[in-house]
């Protein structure tokens, strides 16, 4: 994805998620309770061999199956949402809550819920639930992040939890050098502590999502697929079952995945509990990064790639995290294109559409949220094209 600065925000500086683009779920029954807070469940608590059976409820659609196997086998209806951005804002790390970055408001939850949407993405950074590597967690943000977990369930809404780190940490004291997930500053095991810590809790709820990482792009296929494949491994020795949304390199772009080499470095990938799907994004401008408002002839074909790729391999489950269009007739015939194909495709699990959140400038090309929000309905050109599909 690209960065850019967006001034007039109560934030001196956002990094905006407008990514190059590029299993099963459902509104799963909880069958273990939240639990105590992470910092009281330790990182080696006892993981069970296989996944849970017959008490365990999938994340999949609403039905009891034997076990997280056999789940990833049926077929569910398609999960239409959003992205609410704002806990992954500003350059700070870690930063101030409510000054630098915000989490989703019940408000925000609550308007997206009654709109029909039925999954959320919640991008935050790795630097703030976990400001040490491998130390505790933020007991501030690990509560926020709790707070819209139950605000979103509470509406039958599935919560993505989505590191939103492109594959690197901000290391040292001031956290001004930047590492990648598999160098020594940042080991891979240093991820797995993270969503281990984080996610223990949530074990069992099929109504939590995560989202291992967001855009890796600054590594190589064949550097970031051992990585991602250990990772998915050792959050399952762990206990953990949570539906996984596993990313490629290369901003993990849909139009890429076969270009890129995350086709071919794929080959091998193994979950234990075979509940994942493969997140990709795109965006229909030139380079499909998502910081332009020009929607290119042909570009909502560019999901094809991805789609054709997966049948290939016997219809592996994929997820568009990230993708967006504004206003316009070419816009509106390349998102209609690609949304038209997504859901004909049969190997798409869903969607989360970016550009949700109150911080977003009015001027902001994927808002989502009405301009004057809360004070007017009316939506905004992105929510409208959103509003011919969201409750097919």
């Amino acid at each position: 994805m690209r960065f850019m600065k967006v001034s007039g925000l109560p934030l001196v500086a956002i990094m905006l998620s407008l990514s190059a683009c590029g299993g099963d779920d459902g509104g799963a029954v909880q069958v273990a309770p939240m639990g105590a807070s992470s910092e009281k469940v330790a990182i080696a608590a006892p993981a069970p061999s296989v996944a849970p059976s017959s008490t365990v409820v999938s994340d999949d659609a609403a039905a009891t199956v034997a076990s997280a196997a056999a789940a990833a086998t049926a077929v569910y209806p398609m999960l239409r949402g959003i992205n609410i951005a704002g806990a992954e804002f500003g350059s700070n790390a870690p930063g101030r809550m409510n000054t630098d970055y915000i989490y989703p408001t019940k408000a925000e939850i609550d308007y997206y819920a009654n709109l029909g949407f039925k999954i959320i993405r919640v991008p935050f950074k790795w630097e703030r639930i976990q400001p040490t590597l491998n130390g505790a967690l933020s007991v501030a943000d690990q509560q926020a992040i709790r707070t819209v977990i139950t605000n979103a369930t509470a509406r039958g809404t599935i919560v993505v939890l989505d590191m939103h780190n492109y594959g690197q940490r901000a290391t040292g004291s001031n956290y001004q050098t930047m590492a990648n997930v598999g160098t020594t500053q940042v080991p891979g095991s240093a991820l797995a502590d993270a969503w281990i810590k984080l996610a223990y809790e949530y074990r069992y709820n099929g109504s939590v999502w995560l989202g291992l990482m967001n855009e890796p792009h600054t590594m190589n296929a064949a550097t970031w697929w051992p990585i991602v494949k250990k990772l998915v491994v050792d959050i399952r020795a762990a206990g953990l079952w949570n539906k996984l949304l596993v990313p490629g390199t290369a901003w993990t772009g849909a139009h890429s995945w076969v270009s890129s080499g995350n086709a071919a470095n794929y080959n091998g990938f193994t979950d234990p509990a075979n509940n994942f799907a493969l997140e990709v994004h795109q965006y229909l401008d030139a380079d499909s990064s998502g910081t332009s408002a020009t929607c290119v002839a042909g570009s909502g074909a560019r999901v094809a790639e991805v789609i054709n790729w997966s049948k290939s391999k016997g219809g592996v489950k994929l997820f568009m995290g990230e993708m967006g269009a504004t206003s316009g007739t070419q816009c509106g015939i390349e998102y209609r294109d690609m949304l038209n194909r997504m859901e004909a495709s049969g190997v798409f699990r869903g969607w989360t559409a970016w550009g949700g959140g109150s911080w977003w400038p009015s001027s902001y090309i994927f808002r989502t949220l009405p301009l004057a929000w809360p004070n007017t309905a009316t939506p905004t050109p992105h929510m409208k094209y959103l509003l011919e599909y969201v409750n097919k």
